[in-house]
């Protein structure tokens, strides 16, 4: 939970960039400071290298894109993946009625390439570099979705060094914690571990997919068997291991075997270091004692964020902060094992675990945000119907989703 205390801390800083706050920059170097109230809270520096992250809504990725940073300044910005309600904007042509919007999302790459990192702050305000082309008007473009995204991607820290990294990690609360890798509209990997003092436990894929295939699923005769057999090596290389042995997965080469034609240093190991790092952001997903429930003070304004497992979104849900007080809280997806529980209807027979959902929320509004700790003990305020009971609720899903849109920043 540390960890994850200093990256949201880390996040408020670049934030807090529009609207005033004060920065100065010394061979690319960040040094900015934030007034959190109390006290002062200095920014830290990215390492150089790649960067991945991702956008999600409504049981979509809408984007999906990668970055370079070298001494704090944005390069080689690029779209993995664009796309809404239907539409992959990546792949429509020159003469289809959206394509401007496909422009206008060009030109914030263009607009940020070679830029330092502070000018993500800017996609607030996209009518100020976004051209209007036909009918869509710079204003109106997501550009709150781009900094979403390319904020999960520091938060996720480096897919690919550069060079020299820091493998620097603080200590977290004991517990279970869930994580994902997403990339080109789909969800690769989630995984489940447990920390003990620090100590990695437990490891496990709950998703693990590329492409159509699913390699949870595989057969030990399929041809691509043995990329399933060195994605088990990286979890028992883990196994028993101290939490900062994470970073060895930017260099599986040295501890994976290969197998058949696929060798040790190929392997994505990155994605599975990038689903942790998610993890860990998220903070604990089960708790098994005591845990922190320090939060900071965040912007106010409206947050999104999302959990998801298995391959799917099953939750997606926003809320607004004024003075670290939820309000105006809703679900923009709620989904699980094929039903959407937006969607049912109150004679279904899982209806009543779309109530206990809606009891959550109306929870939550109104208190300060500490409360979504809470979550980790449900039966406590949800009532039992009919044959659910408040405390088989998984609130941790929504405490994910909370945790993670206040991780991204202002929407």
């Amino acid at each position: 939970m540390k960890k994850f205390l200093m990256i949201v801390l880390s996040l408020v800083l670049i934030m807090g960039l529009a609207v005033g706050c004060t920065s100065t920059a010394d061979n690319g170097e960040k040094d900015s400071v934030v007034d959190n109230g109390d006290e002062i809270v200095a920014d830290g520096f990215y390492d150089d290298g790649r960067y991945r992250g991702i956008y999600e809504d409504r049981g979509e990725q809408q984007v999906s894109i990668q970055f370079h940073l070298e001494d704090g300044v944005l390069t080689d910005l690029s779209y993995r993946h664009l796309y809404h309600s239907g539409v992959d904007y990546r792949e429509i042509g020159d003469d289809h009625a959206l394509y401007p919007v496909l422009e206008q999302h060009d030109q914030v790459l263009e607009y940020l390439e070679g830029k330092p990192l502070e000018a993500i702050a800017d996609l607030y305000s996209t009518e100020d570099f976004v051209d209007d082309i036909d009918v869509y008007t710079g204003a109106t473009i997501r550009g709150s979705k781009i900094v979403s995204a390319i904020q999960d991607g520091l938060n996720r820290g480096l897919y690919t060094p550069d060079g020299e990294f820091s493998r620097e990690i603080t200590e977290y609360d004991d517990g279970r914690y869930r994580g994902i890798y997403g990339d080109r509209g789909e969800q690769q990997v989630s995984i489940q571990f447990h920390l003990e003092d620090n100590v990695l436990t437990d490891l496990s894929y709950r998703h693990l997919y590329h492409s159509g295939i699913d390699y949870r699923d595989m057969d030990e005769d399929d041809s691509l068997y043995a990329i399933v057999e060195q994605h088990e090596q990286l979890l028992e290389y883990l196994e028993g291991k101290p939490l900062e042995t994470i970073f060895d997965l930017h260099s599986p080469g040295d501890f994976v075997e290969d197998v058949d034609v696929y060798t040790g240093a190929t392997i994505r190991a990155n994605k599975v270091f990038s689903a942790m790092m998610d993890g860990l952001n998220r903070g604990l997903y089960s708790p098994d004692n005591e845990f922190s429930t320090e939060l900071p003070d965040y912007e106010d304004g409206r947050y999104r964020g999302i959990f998801g497992d298995r391959g799917e979104q099953q939750v997606s849900i926003q809320f607004h902060l004024e003075d670290n007080v939820l309000t105006d809280i809703s679900y923009r997806h709620l989904y699980h094992s094929g039903i959407d529980y937006r969607d049912i209807d109150e004679d279904h027979t899982l209806y009543p675990v779309a109530e206990q959902h809606q009891q959550i929320i109306e929870y939550l509004e109104g208190k300060s945000l500490e409360s979504v700790f809470d979550l980790h003990s449900p039966g406590e305020f949800i009532e039992d119907i009919d044959g659910y009971t408040g405390a088989s609720i998984r609130g941790n899903k929504v405490f994910s989703a909370i945790i993670d849109g206040l991780n991204r920043g202002i929407y």
